[in-house]
């Protein structure tokens, strides 16, 4: 199949959505062209590779178009941000030809939950599949993860954990098929975002971080952008709502408080805030010191989710 009939087939897929009079040029020209908004323009950018990111042999490529597209709109969500457009860039071997449909289905899917359109993007030949985005959106009041105060409580928007045990099951071919499980599975494969309960949570935020790496790495990060210490409280996690199904699908309690510490690719929202009932899951504080803390007690972060070379 030639690089124009790809083209005209995925094009046909994104072509959906009311008229945007921000859009000038949209997609099937050299580049998209957006006029002037009030707001601020909030930019970014993921990478996906076969064997790294997502594996084919147990992820369709429907799954892992969703599961691509919510990694970058969680990205902009952290931010504080509506996400608006997509620009994708993919690189493909003929092997995967005739799942490239699928693929940008997936990605459509998971786009229409937000009104995000794809604008434009790019196509090659590799030897495996390489998905880039860049996500384009607006924000009024951009929430970094250098605004944590000390006093702040710590929030996450859901328990962290489900998508490493999912990986850990779809690593083993575990035949385990309870509802436990398959909320795992689908955790890891391609997740739920709740970007309502996101975007209510803006007003309240002081800092946030999209957490793909890990929930102790992540925290860290906020601790180390704000020049403070976070303080995780290990009981807020193991006590919450939907620790013991964790616990049923990673297969021990032990092991469930390593997925809900160190596992990554939840895409949740960790944050701090000095107010609270606002839906979030309440699991820690933000404390005058440097790093991060579990329970009080200074925490090496030895495990969770960094590219290596």
């Amino acid at each position: 199949m030639r690089e124009d009939e790809v083209l005209k087939k995925v094009r046909a897929i994104f072509d959906y959505g009311q008229s945007d009079s921000a859009l000038i040029v949209g997609n099937g020209d050299d580049g998209a062209v957006l006029g002037p908004r009030s707001e601020l323009t909030v930019l970014a950018s993921d990478m996906a590779v076969e064997g790294i990111h997502f594996n084919l042999t147990w992820s369709s490529a429907n799954q892992v178009g969703r599961k691509v597209s919510a990694a970058n709109l969680a990205d902009i969500c952290a931010m504080g941000g509506r996400p608006e457009y997509f620009l994708v860039a993919l690189a493909f071997p003929a092997s995967f030809a005739d799942q490239v449909i699928q693929l940008a289905e997936g990605i459509k899917s998971e786009c229409e939950k937000l009104g995000v359109r794809v604008i434009g993007g790019d196509l090659s030949r590799s030897n495996e599949v390489v998905i880039s985005i860049s996500a384009i959106g607006r924000v009024k009041r951009p929430i970094l993860r250098s605004g944590a105060v000390i006093g702040d409580k710590v929030f996450i928007s859901n328990l962290p954990g489900f998508s490493a045990a999912g990986l850990s099951l779809l690593e083993n071919s575990s035949d385990d098929k309870s509802a436990a499980a398959m909320r795992a599975r689908m955790a890891h494969l391609a997740p739920e975002l709740d970007y309502d309960k996101y975007r209510a949570s803006y007003d309240h935020l002081s800092s946030a971080i999209d957490t793909s790496d890990g929930l102790l790495i992540d925290a860290s990060r906020i601790a180390i952008a704000s020049g403070v210490g976070i303080d995780i409280r290990v009981e807020a996690l193991t006590n919450s709502e939907g620790f013991a199904e964790l616990v049923s699908a990673s297969g021990s309690k032990e092991s469930a408080l390593q997925n809900a510490l160190y596992g990554g690719e939840d895409h949740l929202l960790l944050a701090t805030s000095a107010t609270r009932d606002f839906g979030f899951l309440e699991i820690g504080q933000v404390i005058q010191a440097d790093g991060l803390y579990l329970d009080g007690v200074r925490a090496e972060i030895k495990q969770g989710y960094q590219h290596s070379w």
